[in-house]
């Protein structure tokens, strides 16, 4: 009964990990290094472009964010990630500005 239920709850995680992708994103510039472990010196997996579509697993540190593409994990430097919430504020930015510039 116990061998039962350990092999369930282990189906259930697995299952739960399958559907509990990250956010999407992608890169934001050409031949995006993808490594094996975060950090410079490391095995390079694969080369990513900005029309990649990546997903998000989790920020390692302040540098390194974990990331998944095709089925592959793998270490991509943060700052080369597209951030999709400045978009947003760069929208608000701008029709505060042409809001700001209509009433002068």
């Amino acid at each position: 009964m116990k061998r039962a239920l350990l092999i369930f709850a282990l189906v259930c995680v697995q299952v739960l990990t399958a559907f509990a992708q990250g956010p999407t994103s992608r890169v934001n510039s050409e031949k995006v290094k993808m490594y094996r472990q975060p950090g410079l010196g490391g095995e390079v997996m694969r080369l990513l472009n900005p029309e990649d579509e990546i997903i998000v697993m989790r920020k390692q540190n302040h540098e390194w964010t974990l990331v998944q593409i095709d089925g592959e994990a793998g270490y991509v430097l943060t700052s080369y990630l597209k951030a999709k919430k400045a978009k947003k504020a760069t929208a608000a930015k701008n029709i505060d500005a042409t809001s700001k510039s209509a009433k002068l």
